[in-house]
C-alpha cells in the first residue's frame, strides 16, 4: 500500500505562499472581534512586541513554518517579532526562570500536561473566547479543558497509532493483533533478539517526554483501571491496576523489547523502529515520514494500525498541542490575535498536511480533505480516532494542573519500572505508586 501524499516540499511552497495572504484574511474561523481590538500598531514611535515561544518538533517543517507564519503577522501588524523555538525537555524549566522574571513570553505552544501546569498559579489568559468563535471538535475541546475551563486553545492532534513490520508478522503467518494479550502472545512467536530483531519496541524511560507514560495509562485503562476517578479520588489501587502493571512488565521480563528501553527517551522506539530492530511501536506519523524518506525498503513494510484494546475495551485519549497566553505578558492583545488568524481554513489544513499525518487537525470539516480521504493514506486510519476521544491523559479524572504534573512526573511509568529493573514486587509498587499520588494530591 503506497503513501499518495503530496510530497511536503511542494505542499509546504503552496503553504507560504497562503501564510502571507493567511495573516490578512477573514472567513468563519479567523474574522472575530479580536481583530477589532487588537490593529496594527501605531507606525509612529517605537513598535510594539510579540513574542512567541514555540517547542521544537521532530518534524522540521513545523517550525520553518510557524516562523515565516510569525514573521508575516508582524509585517501585516506593524509590529516586532521574537520568535524562539525551545526544546520540549527545557520548555517548562524556560517558563518558569521567566515566570519568576515576570518577564514570561506573550504565547507558547506546548504540550497541553505542560501547559496545564500554569493554570493554578493563574498565570495563563482565559480562552473562552476564542474557543467559542472557532470551529473546534469535540475531542479537540476535551484535550483543551481544566475544571470547565478553557485556558488553552487546541493547536493539533498528536495521536498516536501502531506501527508493525508486516514482513515479520507475514513471516510467521500471524494477524495484525487487535488487543494487548494478541501482542504478548504474538511477539513471543516473533521475537529473534539473536539476530537482532525484538518483537516489540515499548518505552520505559523517565526521560521527560510523554511517549511512556501515556502508554502506560492507556493499557491499564484498557485493563479497567484508573488513576484516579472522576471526583479526583486516587483509585490506581485496584485488581485492574495491577493486573495492567503486571501484564506490562512481562515484556522486558521475558526479553521481547530490547533491555535499553527501560531508559528511553521519546525519541528511543523512533530510533530502533527506524533502525529496524523492532517489529512494533506506539508513535506519531513523524516515523513513517521518517522511513518514507531514509527506509524505503522498510516504509513498504510498515503498516499502520489502531491502538490495541484491553480486556475493558480502547479508551482513545487526546492530546497535543495547546496554545496558551500568558496575562502577566505585555504582548497579550497580539498572542489572541495571532491565534485567532491561526485558524484561516485554507492556511490551517495546508498547515496540517504539510505534517504528514504526525498531527491531525482540531477544526470540524479538516476531515473533509483529500489527503485524509485518499485511501491510500496510512494516516487515515488514525484520523478516525480523534472522533472518539473520550477525554485527554488523566481520564476519568478532571483536567488539572495536579493530573499534569502526575502525568509529567511519569509516576505509572515508574511504577513498571519498578518491577523490571528492581524486581519490585508487584502490588509493593502499585502500593508506593498510590502513595505517591495521596501525597502529590494532599490525600491521606
Amino acid at each position: 500500500m503506497k503513501w499518495n501524499r503530496v510530497s511536503s516540499v511542494l505542499v509546504a511552497t503552496t503553504l507560504l505562499g497562503t501564510i502571507a495572504a493567511g495573516c490578512s484574511t477573514s472567513n468563519d474561523a479567523a474574522s472575530s472581534s479580536v481583530d477589532k481590538a487588537a490593529s496594527p500598531a501605531a507606525s509612529n514611535g517605537p513598535k510594539e512586541k510579540f513574542i512567541f515561544w514555540d517547542k521544537g518538533e521532530y518534524t522540521q517543517a513545523y517550525n520553518d513554518l510557524m516562523k515565516q507564519r510569525v514573521e508575516e503577522f508582524g509585517k501585516a501588524n506593524n509590529i516586532d517579532t521574537e520568535y524562539v523555538v525551545i526544546s520540549q525537555n527545557d520548555l517548562k524549566t524556560k517558563l518558569l526562570a521567566s515566570i519568576e522574571a515576570k518577564n514570561p513570553p506573550d504565547l507558547i505552544v506546548a504540550n497541553d500536561p505542560v501547559a496545564k501546569q500554569f493554570v493554578a498559579s493563574d498565570q495563563l489568559v482565559d480562552t473562552s473566547d476564542i474557543i467559542t468563535k472557532i470551529n473546534f471538535t469535540d475531542g479537540a475541546k476535551k484535550f483543551s479543558v481544566v475544571a470547565d475551563k478553557y485556558f488553552m486553545v487546541p493547536q493539533s492532534f498528536q495521536m498516536g497509532g501502531a506501527y508493525l513490520r508486516k514482513d515479520l508478522w507475514e513471516k510467521h503467518k500471524l494477524p495484525v493483533p487487535k488487543t494487548w494479550q494478541e501482542l504478548y502472545e504474538q511477539a513471543k512467536i516473533v521475537n529473534d533478539p539473536k539476530n537482532g530483531i525484538y518483537a516489540v519496541g515499548l518505552p520505559l524511560g523517565q526521560s521527560g517526554g510523554g511517549d511512556a507514560e501515556g502508554f502506560v495509562r492507556d493499557v491499564i485503562l484498557a485493563y479497567g483501571g484508573a488513576i484516579v476517578d472522576k471526583d479526583n479520588n486516587i483509585t490506581v489501587n485496584s485488581k485492574e491496576t495491577l493486573e495492567a502493571i503486571t501484564f506490562l512488565a512481562k515484556f522486558w521480563q521475558e526479553g521481547l523489547t530490547p533491555p535499553s528501553s527501560v531508559t528511553w527517551d521519546d525519541n528511543g522506539n523512533n530510533n530502533a523502529y527506524l533502525a529496524g530492530t523492532v517489529g512494533f511501536v506506539i508513535n506519531s506519523g513523524s516515523i513513517y515520514d521518517q522511513a518514507k524518506k531514509d527506509k524505503p525498503d522498510l516504509e513498504k513494510n510498515t503498516l499502520l494500525i489502531p491502538k490495541l484494546a484491553g480486556p475493558k475495551g480502547d479508551f482513545i485519549l487526546g492530546s497535543g498541542n495547546v496554545f496558551a497566553i500568558f496575562k502577566n505578558a505585555k504582548g497579550t492583545k497580539w498572542a489572541k490575535k495571532f491565534v485567532t488568524e491561526f485558524y484561516d481554513k485554507d492556511f490551517y489544513n495546508k498547515f496540517v498536511e504539510v505534517m504528514g499525518g504526525k498531527f491531525q487537525p482540531v477544526l470540524k470539516g479538516s476531515e473533509e480533505m483529500a489527503f485524509w480521504k485518499d485511501p491510500n493514506n496510512k494516516a487515515a486510519g488514525w484520523m478516525k480516532m480523534i472522533n472518539d476521544v473520550v477525554g485527554s491523559s488523566n481520564y476519568p479524572g478532571p483536567e488539572d494542573d495536579l493530573g499534569s504534573k502526575a502525568k509529567s512526573m511519569q509516576l505509572a511509568t515508574r511504577a513498571v519500572q519498578r518491577i523490571v529493573v528492581e524486581k519490585m514486587d508487584p502490588q509493593k509498587s502499585l502500593n508506593q505508586l498510590e502513595q505517591e499520588l495521596k501525597q502529590l494530591y494532599g490525600k491521606k
